[in-house]
């Protein structure tokens, strides 16, 4: 059923089918009262507030001041000699359009496509959970705690001593955590914290010695003590508890690592004539081909595969990065004029077409080779979308496409 708050997604992300399982693995966690996460009680509010999360943590970065510069101002004219400092208000330095364009690629992009992921995994951590306390392997009395719910403990490696280790402040932690609350009749009683399972939820495919080494690093992080919500449990008062597998006898705490799929998106495209030329479409988004997968690769280590690929996911990121372009356009152009010849648009249309703009004129200025090749892909991607753009090492033109009645099935793929 496609309801409201799916439209909503669906409007940011660029993606009906990917909106809708969205909006089913968030539906999921919000009906089983074992789940605490943030955000709210609806879809919305906890995608909203997904989304507001990754926003604020790329306008608080350092370089998220860049951006918005560079919507506003842009680089330096492509005949203006190399410029090495800039009064860090309004047209960008050399460097720092090399800096933005670093930015936009491995933050901005991997922040959104992380938190898409993290809500997918949703579902799929819920089922294993449920069979799992079936099977009697987990107690009826677990929780999992996700996403910002969770903050571990920094570590501080001692001056001194090699393994003289020092707890800082809290920071985030793993993305899912299975716990138990038990009560301890003692002279005092009181509840203590079992840690019975450790999520780590990957928006790339990464290798399973790096996913298990960055879940191991969160056990050690949690031995100093964590904070669930509102709570605050020290070392004192948790334990890591056992886990029973089902295929050996032994104890050991249940990890699971979930990816996506590495299925390629559609490179076939067509073109159409418009009241302003012509049009390149691309292969409209679809279901996935294949269906989330569980399974358990040694005792007490699970993988969950997402239906959804690396590709799809980076296309959706791609989506919402625009869509956070227009945002930002609108707080720009509603304060200052649209320039000359933008008359016609709406500050959000002028924020789209100024990214454009910045990326075609960036490569032309005194920066790295990575930087360049950097800034022709995220050209190519606003330009023409992702399938089309992302393969690319030089800058798309509308002429790379040759007119559909050139082409005697009137479709084509690069």
């Amino acid at each position: 059923m496609i309801t409201l708050d799916t439209q909503k997604i669906a409007s940011i992300i660029g993606n009906g089918p990917l909106a809708l399982d969205i909006h089913r693995s968030v539906s999921s966690a919000l009906i089983y009262p074992f789940v605490c996460l943030v955000g709210g009680n609806t879809v919305w509010d906890v995608f909203e507030h997904s989304l507001n999360a990754a926003i604020r943590d790329i306008e608080e970065h350092p370089r998220g001041k860049l951006f918005r510069r560079l919507i506003e101002h842009g680089p330096l004219n492509p005949d203006d000699p190399e410029t090495l400092i800039s009064d860090n208000e309004t047209t960008l330095s050399d460097p720092e359009c090399g800096s933005c364009v670093e930015f936009i690629y491995s933050h901005m992009v991997n922040r959104f496509k992380g938190e898409m992921a993290e809500l997918l995994a949703l579902d799929p951590c819920i089922k294993l959970i449920q069979q799992l306390r079936r099977n009697g392997n987990l107690p009826s009395g677990i929780r999992l705690f996700w996403g910002e719910t969770i903050q571990e403990h920094r570590k501080i490696v001692g001056p001194t001593k090699r393994n003289n280790v020092r707890w800082g402040s809290f920071t985030k932690g793993a993305d899912g955590l299975l716990v138990e609350r038990v009560s301890i009749q003692q002279s005092k009683p009181h509840d203590v914290l079992k840690i019975l399972g450790v999520i780590e939820v990957k928006s790339m495919t990464c290798s399973k010695r790096r996913i298990f080494d960055q879940i191991n690093s969160h056990i050690v992080r949690l031995s100093g003590g964590v904070k669930l919500g509102k709570r605050k449990w020290t070392s004192d008062n948790m334990f890591f508890a056992s886990f029973k597998s089902a295929k050996k006898n032994e104890s050991d705490l249940i990890r699971v690592m979930v990816v996506p799929s590495s299925w390629k998106l559609s490179r076939e495209w067509h073109s159409v004539k418009t009241d302003n030329g012509r049009e390149i479409v691309v292969t409209e988004p679809s279901e996935p081909p294949i269906q989330t997968q569980i399974e358990e690769l040694e005792p007490n280590l699970w993988k969950i595969t997402l239906a959804w690929s690396q590709e799809a996911l980076n296309q959706a990121a791609y989506e919402m990065t625009f869509w956070y372009m227009s945002q930002v356009g609108r707080y720009v152009y509603t304060r200052n004029k649209l320039p000359r010849g933008w008359k016609y648009m709406t500050p959000e249309q002028a924020g789209y077409n100024a990214i454009k703009m910045m990326l075609y004129y960036i490569p032309l200025r005194f920066i790295s080779k990575r930087q360049e090749r950097l800034a022709t892909r995220l050209y190519n991607v606003y330009c023409f979308g992702y399938p089309l753009g992302a393969d690319s090492k030089e800058m798309l033109w509308p002429e790379d496409f040759a007119d559909e009645d050139q082409n005697e099935h009137g479709r084509n793929s690069i």
